[in-house]
């Protein structure tokens, strides 16, 4: 059988780009949960974390970690199901030599940043309302970029698009769509419990927390708001109590780059693993 001659990698890209768009917005209920779901994360937050939010260290920690979850279950939302729906068309397409896995995978991965960049800004501006609700100002001494808000709205963009990310690869991996979606919740939840925030991280559950994105985004976020510097809820009523500082919560531009590219780190890799997986989706036997 003849290999059918390869369009251009450019031309390919344009048109798994405009595939993508469609098949995003074919998707109405998923596409509408998508844009909806900050929106109601980010008034969660502000209602049930936002009181005290930048003006005692639990609260601002309690609503850092509300940022975080919600980042990681919309981007792991985002993304779970959207390869595996085109699992059969991706395998007959690929061995057929009609489809470059690396264009594929670009392709879905820039439609979602899009979806990405939108949900983090909503998620970056709820801090503006703590502030309009509650009068809690927002921090005015950035670490690195030219605004706090500005920091925050990175950050959460990349828990975001790496959570965005890891569902992709999921997804390349599992060989339906129901099974994609009943993995999701675990993996959110063991993201949580490794977080740091729930338990102390000791000894081999240490070594855990090194690889979940929850931990990563919590220091990042921790540094940003500068939780090191506020003091403790109890230390309203006594002020002697001593308040450790976090190593994990450094207030210093060199921590946050270097969260930032663990951060980094957790885009590139889902992505690398995704393509490796769909390179050999030939030879799998699953169905």
């Amino acid at each position: 059988m003849n290999t059918p001659k390869r369009i251009p990698v450019m031309r390919e890209l344009m048109i798994l780009l405009r595939q993508s768009f469609r098949v995003l917005l074919f998707n109405k209920i998923n596409f509408m949960i998508s844009l909806l779901f900050p929106f109601v994360a980010a008034s969660i937050m502000v209602w049930i974390a936002g009181k005290d939010m930048f003006v005692n260290m639990e609260s601002t920690k309690s609503a850092s970690f509300i940022l975080v979850c919600a980042a990681i279950w919309g981007g792991l939302f985002n993304s779970i199901q959207t390869i595996v729906r085109e699992r059969k068309s991706i395998r007959r397409d690929y061995t057929s030599g009609a489809l470059r896995i690396g264009c594929y995978i670009f392709s879905r991965a820039c439609v979602q940043l899009i979806l990405c960049a939108f949900q983090s800004a909503i998620l970056a501006l709820s801090l503006y309302g703590v502030q309009w609700v509650y009068g809690n100002n927002v921090p005015t001494t950035p670490l690195i970029l030219n605004s706090v808000i500005l920091e925050y709205y990175v950050t959460i963009f990349l828990i975001v698009f790496a959570a965005d990310t890891m569902g992709l690869c999921i997804s390349s991996f599992v060989k339906n769509e129901q099974l994609a979606s009943q993995l999701a919740p675990y993996i959110l939840i063991v993201q949580l419990l490794f977080s740091g925030v729930l338990f102390s991280m000791e000894g081999l559950a240490s070594n855990v927390s090194v690889v979940m994105l929850s931990r990563w985004g919590m220091e990042a976020l921790g540094s940003i708001g500068n939780l090191n510097a506020l003091p403790l809820r109890l230390q309203s009523t006594f002020p002697t109590i001593p308040h450790e500082v976090d190593q994990a919560f450094l207030y210093t531009p060199e921590h946050l780059r270097e969260v930032w590219m663990y951060l980094i780190g957790f885009i590139i890799i889902p992505l690398v693993i995704s393509h490796i997986l769909l390179r050999n989706i030939k030879n799998d036997k699953r169905g």
